[in-house]
């Protein structure tokens, strides 16, 4: 499994945006081998931390692909003051007491 985390200082958003965000959202679901995200929010500041999980790095590299993706990517300095991305492969996970949230969010 890969995890792609998107930490993100927003900016202003725009109509336009949604409906980018919206259907790169139903892009990554719509891709085999996605297998959901999570989304945290800092407390302290206005940043963001986005977290999706993939079952492969062809899976990952699929959604890339993806033309709103790219259009998004370009043009992030529109609607984020700041990003990272970071892609991780995950070679365990465990723990206990998170009932469903233990596992990839589906």
């Amino acid at each position: 499994m890969y995890l792609v985390t998107f930490r993100l200082d927003p900016g202003e958003y725009d109509e336009e945006f949604h409906k980018l965000n919206d259907a790169i959202q139903a892009t990554a679901e719509d891709t085999d081998g996605y297998l959901g995200k999570r989304t945290w929010n800092a407390q302290e500041s206005e940043e963001v931390l986005v977290i999706y999980y993939w079952k492969s790095l062809d899976a990952l590299g699929s959604f890339g692909a993806d033309s709103d993706h790219k259009q998004a990517k370009q043009r992030w300095t529109e609607w984020y003051d700041a990003y990272e991305v970071t892609v991780t492969e995950v070679v365990e996970a465990y723990g206990s007491g998170f009932g469903a949230d233990a596992d990839p969010p589906a």
